[in-house]
């Protein structure tokens, strides 16, 4: 009987919860660089808790991914009891389910880690953060192996026993209280650590895995950057198009606070202070960034820039000190350093932004006598020398040079070019030729136009008088966009101007059929009843357009229905 209750009270120690077990020597120094992390939302409510622990002296520490879930703040409390805020995340693996964080916290203990890989056999320690007495967890290694491969220097435990799930993220030490991995999720009975080194893997990436970004991206807590200075800037400017102002402001008083001496910090922050309205706060970052630019003539080139795009597509509320003249101080400073094309274009696009066509055409005529000359430069005089005034055959002969230049057979990119002049044509009543050039833009895209397109020739071609291609076209237009009501109405039209007018009283009542509102249908279908001799039906769709407000088919009762 006695040996039965030995063996039993045996059976029941091996069962007892591994707070029963001894703490090792070293839990009261390395509890220091264990904290509590305590996730809330936006309310300030609970979320979910969890164990950190320190990295680094200047409070770097990792921790399960899943505790910053949904989180809109975090705060670190410490086995004193002390709170500090959580303010950065400064990286995140998908993979393994860890995050990477920073503590404001003026000192912080880390852990102490080792290169060197932990061998079978061999116990571990897990601890987890706890107020008063030390909370871990025992284990042996049962196997090692190598992530990815036998060369990766990273290895991944698997230990004797699972682990309870307070554990998962906790650092797990050796009988020295040195960090040699940390905990993963278990699977079964067996435990999983990962080898404590993998955490300088776990950063912000300029451009990162979508694993990653979708933990970054479930946390509301500002993030921090890449660590160097080239990644951070292809970051910021990857986030400066999904990012609110407010969380990109942030993310660039960070790169500016830790690069005082970069000038593309200041001249990237100055966008977000215009985009809010902050425009004294946008002037000195733009002359802080000059300040600080080795190439001044850049510099002042992305100053008169910034100054136009805010006048063009933000002009209210107005920024007095910014102006077109000042934008053309700016540029006229950066071509004084640097006579440029570039400068130069830009002198000339602000002239025209100012609506100055005679001084931007003279800007254009510079370059296009020079080798600098281009299409695009030519095709921009054209422009200016139509807003100063000159006559069409003169915009007409700036886009046949431009033209020209592109040689024979002409490229896709000279379609917009043809097209100009094609317009420029009709304005100057050159139908055919105007035709001519619709067609060949036509052939540049690949036939691969919208139903605009084939209206807009539609109209050319019947002032040209070529009445079949005009119908072939609207016909076209109607295919793209049966439902414009516009179109059948035109093609009921054409087609009562060349006497088919049974096609005509078809496509007027389709134009009816699509938009029964559409009063120029009612007018058309009652004058081509008319023609047809079926005055009764005339009548009622005229007076039906006349109920509407159109007047015309008040003249046509008065003349041929009396």
């Amino acid at each position: 009987m006695k040996r039965i209750f030995i063996i039993t009270m045996s059976l029941m120690t091996l069962a007892l919860p591994s707070m029963s077990q001894s703490a090792p020597k070293w839990t009261k120094k390395v509890k220091k660089s264990i904290f509590s992390v305590m996730a809330y939302d936006k309310d300030s409510t609970l979320l979910q808790s969890g164990t950190g622990f320190f990295v680094s002296e200047d409070g770097n520490a990792v921790c399960d991914s899943k505790v910053f879930k949904k989180a809109h703040t975090a705060t670190a409390i410490d086995y004193k009891g002390n709170k500090y805020p959580i303010d950065l995340i400064l990286g995140a693996d998908n993979a393994y389910g860890l995050i990477r964080f920073h503590v404001d916290t003026k000192e912080s203990e880390p852990v102490k880690t080792v290169d060197q890989t932990a061998v079978k056999e061999e116990k571990v320690w897990t601890l987890a953060y706890s107020a008063d007495k030390p909370s871990f967890t025992s284990a042996l290694i049962d196997s090692v192996s190598h992530i990815g491969d036998s060369i990766s220097t990273n290895c991944y435990y698997t230990l004797s026993k699972a682990p309870e799930t307070k554990f998962y993220g906790c650092p797990v030490f050796n009988a020295d209280g040195e960090a040699v991995a940390i905990m993963q999720p278990s699977s079964g009975e067996k435990g999983f650590a990962l080898d404590i080194n993998y955490i300088k893997n776990i950063s912000i990436q300029a451009i990162g895995s979508k694993a990653d970004n979708i933990i970054l991206n479930d946390t509301d807590i500002p993030k921090g950057l890449p660590e160097s200075m080239e990644e951070s800037l292809v970051y910021l400017y990857m986030k400066s198009r999904t990012a609110s102002n407010s969380e990109y402001i942030g993310m660039l008083d960070l790169f500016i606070s830790k690069y005082p001496n970069n000038a593309e910090g200041y001249f990237r922050h100055a966008t977000p202070m215009i985009d809010t309205y902050q425009f004294d706060k946008a002037e000195a970052d733009l002359n802080k960034y000059y300040e600080l630019s080795e190439e001044k003539d850049k510099a002042l080139y992305n100053i008169s820039q910034t100054i136009l795009s805010k006048l063009i597509y933000q002009p209210e509320p107005a920024y007095d000190k910014w102006t077109f003249d000042y934008a053309l101080e700016k540029i006229n400073q950066a071509i004084s350093l640097n006579p440029s094309l570039e400068n130069k274009l830009m002198k000339a696009q602000i002239l025209m932004s100012k609506k100055d066509y005679a001084s931007a055409y003279d800007c254009y005529d510079e370059i296009n006598k020079s080798k600098d000359r281009s299409p695009a430069t030519l095709y921009a005089a054209s422009v200016a020398s139509a807003g100063r005034g000159d006559s069409i055959d003169q915009q007409i002969a700036l886009l046949d040079s431009a033209i020209a230049i592109f040689g024979d057979p002409l490229p896709a990119e000279a379609s917009e070019y043809v097209l100009k002049r094609g317009e420029l044509y009709n304005k100057a009543g050159k139908y055919k030729k105007a035709v001519l050039d619709y067609n060949k833009f036509c052939y540049l895209c690949n036939n691969k136009v919208n139903d605009r397109f084939y209206y807009d020739r539609e109209q050319i071609e019947v002032k040209a008088k070529m009445y079949q291609q005009a119908i072939d076209d609207i016909n076209l237009a109607i295919s793209h966009a049966p439902n414009v009501a516009l179109y059948h109405a035109e093609k009921s039209g054409l087609l009562l101007r060349v006497n088919m007018i049974d096609e005509s009283i078809k496509a007027a009542e389709k134009c009816i059929e699509v938009d029964s509102s559409y009063v120029d249908a009612y007018r058309i279908l009652g004058y081509a009843q008319l023609q047809k001799g079926d005055k009764k039906s005339a009548m009622e769709n005229l007076k039906k357009a006349v109920e509407m407000g159109d007047t015309t088919a008040q003249q046509i009762i008065d003349k041929y229905m009396k």
